[in-house]
């Protein structure tokens, strides 16, 4: 009789898992639905369609910065969403970022405007780069020719 019932036992155990595994594949093919619907949702919303990011594209503008007597300084990228330029000189353009075009002019200018800068520089003062970030994005233009003399004023004679 033992091992009737052992058989027996083993028979319901067989029997609960059969359906224990059904009922879990059951519920994985509805989670699998889920993250499907999931995924759809989530495609919908963060697609970029063509024209919006062809008007995003607008507001972030290359120029070549040139001094007043045509000399190539550097590029600027202008990102008027955000109220931001940055500057990065030629290569074979050196401009001393300690002079006081850019460190007293250049600063006051922008901080008059409610904005800050920020200038990095290579050990001997040259001046590597510079981002001008403003509150008010009309000031943009204005700023950029602030930067041009300042740049010019500032450039080192080689």
């Amino acid at each position: 009789m033992e091992r009737d019932e052992r058989i027996k036992n083993l028979l319901m155990l067989r029997d609960f898992l059969k359906r224990r595994a059904e009922k879990l594949e059951k519920e994985l093919i509805s989670l699998r639905r889920m993250i499907e619907s999931l995924d759809e949702v989530l495609l919908e919303q963060t697609i970029v369609t063509a024209d919006k990011l062809k008007e995003t594209r607008k507001n972030v503008e290359e120029r070549k910065l040139y001094s007043d007597d045509g000399k190539f300084l550097g590029n600027l990228i202008l990102d008027r969403d955000k109220g931001t330029l940055t500057f990065t000189p030629e290569d074979n353009v050196l401009i001393n970022s300690k002079e006081r075009p850019i460190r007293s002019f250049l600063a006051r200018k922008i901080e008059e405007l409610g904005g800050s800068m920020e200038v990095e520089e290579d050990a001997r003062g040259m001046l590597r780069g510079l981002k001008v970030m403003l509150k008010d994005r009309k000031d943009v233009d204005r700023i950029v020719n602030y930067m041009r003399w300042a740049f010019s004023k500032s450039i080192v004679s080689q």
